[in-house]
């Protein structure tokens, strides 16, 4: 019974069917597998397929069985598709990249076209036409655009919280403005807070704010681990910069080895360390560098290499080098011109080259200076008598006015000056001279006029020591002066009217007459006052006035009632602190011998007489 033994028709002709059909697929499948393209023998694209379907699809492409044209085929027509699929996608990009190019019917999106608008890019009508192309209402173009629109982050939304609601909590002002679920606020707000960085936490720790657990957490809340967080601390630290490091190992005395290590910690390639030192120590300059090669050789043959040394550039080093041999600065210059320096001849006549010492060219050598150059600092250096001292020498005949002259040239005076000066430096006449020729006939008027210019008054100045001359001449003649005459008015002896004619005829202007006379009478009031007070203090001190009398007396001479007081305040301590007037001698030995005065009374007496103890004491026993 079944295909392979049929036993009625039936199943003959069940079998008879399905071998007709078998051989119909079978006829299929070698048909369809003629068109499977050979895509699949490229290496790399099947080790790419999965599900080892390689093998399978090699097996069933092999097999002749008619399931090729059934099942197989439809497994192999899915199979086929999706990966010819994704295969020509690729394969067909060139082409597709010619029929865009060819239609221009690509369009952007509408989310572009809405940051697009939002830009400012595209107006209305563009934007909600991109939003009804694609099937979108105008209401779900609006909640489109706005869904493009920038919006803060959760953190930043809590910052801004904290600026317009309360620091500390910020839900209300923030549920306005963001969904935020109540069960994730706090994970979010705690996003947003500030947490003090590595460089904080390590700078807390090196002040002492915060102790080595808290820093060893805080750290590992940072997200710092294990040694990272020693790490951390160590490279906090500031380390002094290498100059300072080499300035303090050689303020330490530190060896070279230590210094080069300390280099190398300040962040310079122990490689390089030791030309780094060598580049930081101090060097000398090169001016005294030359200065030192000069005092051991003047030639200066080694200059050149030290030189380089110093960074001296090797096409410069003759500048130096020439620059060594120094020349005098011109004020020495000019003060060697003038003192004949440059003139040997006359140098020579003044003896100005003498007592040259031969080691002042050696060390002159030393500082750069040439043997001429020494000599003519020689020849300049000597000390030059003064302008006055050169007007003593001409006066005593010493020198004449052509060396006068060369004296003044020597001593920097300018040429215009010379003759000037030589012309000032005869004496002029005294003012006691004048007044004495004048006095004895020699000079006349003006002669004394002149002679007063000399001294160096101004021409109306001269004028008046002229007149003064004059009057003073004749007032020593007639040995009558204004003071005589004040005295006289002032004494009573002349009246007002014969003193103004008295002092009018020794030239006194009629001014100074007045004021003269104005003064005196001045003085004649108060020395009649003064009298007035000595004659009523005279009187209260005999016991004439009594202190009321006195005061009465003091007032009526118009004295301020303060001035009187002082003056009876005076008075009467005057009166109280002189002393009362002592018995004689004679009188204390007769009283005390009457037995009218006691014997230390005695005594007492006879000490404020002055007498010692020991004439005391035989005084009293004279009278025993």
């Amino acid at each position: 019974m079944g295909l392979e033994n049929p036993q009625s028709y039936g199943e003959y002709y069940w079998g008879a069917s399905v071998a007709a059909r078998l051989k119909a697929l079978e006829d299929e499948g070698e048909q369809t597998k003629q068109y499977i393209p050979n895509i699949f023998t490229d290496e790399d694209m099947r080790k790419a397929v999965p599900f080892d379907f390689m093998t399978k699809w090699d097996s069933l492409i092999e097999n002749p069985a008619a399931a090729l044209g059934g099942v197989g085929m439809r497994f192999i027509s899915e199979m086929a598709d999706s990966i010819l699929g994704k295969t020509m996608d690729h394969a067909l990009k060139d082409f597709n990249y010619v029929v865009a190019a060819k239609f221009h019917d690509e369009h952007i999106a509408p989310p572009e076209a809405a940051k697009l608008y939002l830009r400012g890019w595209v107006d209305d009508e563009m934007f909600y036409m991109r939003c009804l192309q694609m099937g979108y209402a105008r209401a779900e173009a609006d909640m489109l655009l706005g869904s493009q629109i920038e919006y803060p982050s959760i953190t930043d939304l809590m910052r801004w919280g904290r600026y317009h609601g309360n620091p500390e909590n910020v839900k209300e002002v923030v549920w306005e403005k963001f969904k935020i679920p109540v069960t994730d606020h706090d994970f979010y707000e705690w996003f947003s807070l500030q947490v003090p960085p590595t460089d904080m936490i390590t700078k807390l720790f090196r002040r002492g704010v915060i102790e080595q657990n808290d820093f060893a957490n805080m750290m590992k809340q940072v997200g710092w681990r294990g040694m990272d967080i020693d790490y951390c601390m160590e490279s906090s630290w500031l380390i002094p910069n290498a100059m300072l490091l080499v300035q303090a190992g050689l303020h330490n005395d530190q060896s070279y080895d230590e210094i080069l290590r300390d280099i190398s910690k300040a962040d310079i390639h122990p490689d390089y360390a030791q030309k780094y030192l060598d580049a930081i120590m101090t060097k000398p300059s090169p001016i005294d560098l030359i200065s030192y090669e000069l005092r051991h050789d003047p030639e200066l043959s080694d200059l050149p290499a030290k030189l380089r040394r110093l960074g001296i550039h090797d096409e410069y080093t003759d500048v130096y080098k020439t620059l060594a041999y120094q020349i005098p600065p011109i004020a020495d210059i000019i003060t060697m011109a003038v003192r004949e320096a440059f003139s040997p001849t006359i140098a020579s006549r003044f003896g100005q080259y003498e007592d040259y010492p031969d080691q002042l060219t050696e060390w002159a050598q030393k500082k750069g200076l040439s043997k001429e150059w020494a000599q003519r600092y020689w020849a300049a250096h000597w000390s030059l008598p003064s302008p006055q001292q050169g007007f003593e020498m001409l006066h005593r005949g010493i020198i004449d006015e052509s060396e006068l002259n060369m004296l003044l040239r020597a001593l920097d005076v300018m040429p215009y000056w010379r003759g000037k000066l030589t012309q000032m430096a005869y004496r002029p006449l005294t003012r006691v001279d004048v007044r004495r020729m004048y006095k004895e006939g020699v000079l006349d008027e003006r002669g004394v006029y002149e002679a007063y210019l000399d001294n160096g008054y101004a021409p109306d100045n001269a004028e008046r020591m002229t007149e003064f001359t004059v009057k003073y001449v004749l007032s020593q003649q007639a040995r009558f002066t204004s003071g005589d005459v004040v005295a006289a008015y002032t004494k009573r002896i002349i009246q007002s009217s014969e003193a103004r004619s008295l002092l009018s005829d020794l030239g006194i202007s009629s001014n100074n007459v007045s004021y003269i006379i104005s003064t005196a009478d001045y003085k004649k009031s108060w020395a009649l006052t003064d009298a007035k007070i000595k004659g009523i203090r005279n009187l209260y001190k005999r016991y004439v006035y009594d202190e009321n009398k006195a005061r009465g007396e003091l007032l009526k001479l118009n004295l301020p009632a303060q001035q009187v007081d002082v003056l009876m305040e005076q008075w009467w301590y005057e009166d109280k602190t002189e002393p009362t007037a002592n018995y004689t001698l004679a009188q204390t030995l007769k009283f005390t011998k009457a037995g009218l005065l006691s014997e230390s009374r005695a005594r007492q007496e006879l000490r404020e007489l002055g007498y010692d103890d020991e004439h005391v004491n035989v005084y009293m026993r004279s009278i025993q």
